[in-house]
């Protein structure tokens, strides 16, 4: 057994062991109703507002992020660019970053900002069940982020924004955007994943000709992915029938 597959193994034990297959399923629907149907509700109640929705984003959405991650890296060459630093605002549960540390030919440090302590918690054990070592805290990812890009001029560091932009109040997003633009910004690696569907992402084109530059590159992602069996079975039991693994990015790699 790979270290993929027996990270799948622990997730399944560790989140799947007090819910019966028909709630895990619920909670897996439930939480994509969460961010599909109910995008609204994000901005005063958080998605993981209960056991089996955690679970489901631990257990079933997380690897689908860090596969979709592991895809989009290798296909923008961002595997080959030297990080020591590798910063995960709005980290989740890691599983995101370490996609990206494990493609890299050195590990990179590691650091996870999140609003949430659970997911503060799980990041750091999702990085021990991989391997990697990291600092996860709670806190602002736009105050994180800022903090960064202030004292990271000159240096390898990579911030990572993934799936977290969308969640953001429409202030606290212009004000990560400021900060993003600004001159010093430019010296620091920057990869933006966000869902394909635009419902999520009304501002992206905004973005997209805020952050223009020769390096800049805008993408939509379509990967041809064979999910692991645990994960394909889940995907099928609960009927979304997905033929591969989306998302969109904007990647700005440092200028030298």
């Amino acid at each position: 057994m790979g270290p993929i597959d027996d990270w799948l193994a622990q997730l399944d034990a560790r989140y799947r062991r007090d819910l019966t297959p028909p709630e895990f399923l619920k909670a897996v629907r439930a939480l994509s109703a969460r961010y599909v149907e109910r995008r609204a509700d994000l901005a005063g109640r958080s998605a993981l507002d209960s056991p089996g929705k955690r679970a489901a984003f631990a257990a079933f959405y997380a690897p689908l992020h860090f596969l979709t991650v592991r895809g989009i890296v290798g296909a923008l060459g961002a595997d080959a660019t030297p990080i020591d630093r590798l910063v995960d605002l709005g980290c989740g549960t890691g599983a995101a970053s370490a996609a990206w540390a494990l493609a890299l030919p050195r590990v990179p440090d590691l650091v996870g900002v999140d609003a949430s302590g659970w997911a503060v918690g799980e990041a750091r054990w999702t990085w021990r069940a991989l391997g990697l070592h990291g600092r996860p805290r709670r806190g602002d990812l736009v105050q994180a982020a800022e903090r960064r890009l202030r004292s990271s001029a000159g240096s390898r560091t990579a911030l990572l924004f993934a799936w977290s932009v969308n969640e953001l109040g429409s202030a606290a997003r212009r004000r990560l955007l400021d900060a993003l633009t600004a001159d010093a910004a430019r010296s620091v690696t920057v990869l933006v994943i966000e869902p394909l569907a635009r419902r999520a992402t009304p501002w992206w084109d905004e973005w997209t000709t805020a952050l223009e530059s020769p390096a800049l590159r805008a993408d939509e992602w379509k990967l041809d992915v064979t999910l692991p069996p645990p994960l394909a079975r889940i995907d099928r039991a609960a009927g979304f029938r997905r033929d591969g693994l989306t998302a969109r990015t904007l990647w700005r790699p440092a200028r030298l």
